[in-house]
Formats: structure tokens, sequence, C-alpha cells
């Protein structure tokens, strides 16, 4: 097997990898932050300064929300490297137009959620933070239009990712064996 894909292996299974950590986190950020506003701890009731329960989960979902959005943002710039690097190496392993498109299409997609979707997503989260529900319609409707179109999406890129791997591996194992 050639080096070039052996590294687009690599590349592809970390970003597979950083792909479904990324989804843990988003969703356990949440969980936890629930957690820690439901819970019961003396100390924590203490720290909290007696805010009110309600108060208490608004707070400790802002700072869900920005770890999340930091998490986001610096992991769309790391999969832009990866994508740029896995085309590269598409490109140089000569691994068929199949393989190339699908690496092309999965950094397309990865450029508009780095550059659009993503701080757009950031943006309008921030303008909701500590709003009153229901009162930003045009926000929460873009919001989660943006925020659906994500997952969504990169969903999709994780599935071309995981084609991309089986494309590779057949031209890998099908070409001769150098003499």
């Amino acid at each position: 097997m050639k080096r070039p894909v052996l590294l687009l292996f690599f590349l592809l299974g970390a970003w597979s990898c950083g792909t479904v950590f990324m989804w843990q986190t988003a969703i356990q950020n949440f969980s936890v932050a629930e957690a820690v506003a439901s819970s019961d701890h003396e100390g924590l009731e203490a720290a909290a300064g007696g805010l009110a329960p309600d108060s208490l989960r608004e707070v400790v979902r802002y700072q869900a929300s920005e770890v999340n959005r930091l998490f986001f943002t610096g992991w769309a710039w790391v999969q832009l490297g990866l994508a740029a690097l896995s085309f590269a190496l598409a490109w140089v392993s000569r691994s068929g137009r199949a393989l190339l498109v699908l690496v092309g299409a999965m950094l397309l997609i990865t450029l508009g959620l780095a550059v659009y979707v993503v701080p757009e997503t950031v943006r309008l989260g921030r303008l909701m933070d500590f709003a009153a529900d229901g009162s930003q319609p045009q926000v929460e409707s873009m919001f989660w239009t943006l925020h659906h179109a994500y997952t969504s999406v990169d969903m999709l890129k994780f599935v071309m990712g995981l084609v991309a791997v089986v494309i590779a591996c057949r031209r890998a194992t099908s070409s001769p064996a150098p003499a």
C-alpha cells in the first residue's frame, strides 16, 4: 500500500473519531449542566450564593453553551486542515476520480461549515443567551435551522468519510504490489 493512501486512511480515521467525539461532547455538556443545576450538593448551594434554581440552571447551561461554542469553532478549523490534507493525499495517491470527488465534496462541506454555519450559529446562540423563550422568534428559527443543517450535513460528511475509506481501501488492495 502506498504511503499517501496510508496517510489518507489515518487522516480520515482521525477525522471520523474527532467527529464522533464532538457529537458526544455536545450532548454531554448539556447533560452535565442539567445534573449540576439539579444537584443538591451543599457546597454548590453555598458557591451559587443563593441563586434560585432556575437562575443556576441558566448559568450552567450558558457555560455549557460557551464550551460547545469554543469546541465547535476550534473543531471547524481543525476539520478544514484535515479536509485539505485529505484532498491533497487523495490527489497524490491517484486512487481514482470517485475518491477525489468524495473527499473534495467533504472539503467543500467543511469549508461551508467553518466559514458560515459555525460562526453564524455561535453568533445567534449568543443573542439567545439569557433571552426569554420566544422573545426572538426570527433569531431562534434561524439558529435552529443552522443547528439542524450542521447536524445533518455533518452526519452526511461522516458517512462520506467512511465511504472514502472503503474506496481507498479497495483501490489500494486491488493495485498490484511493487516488485
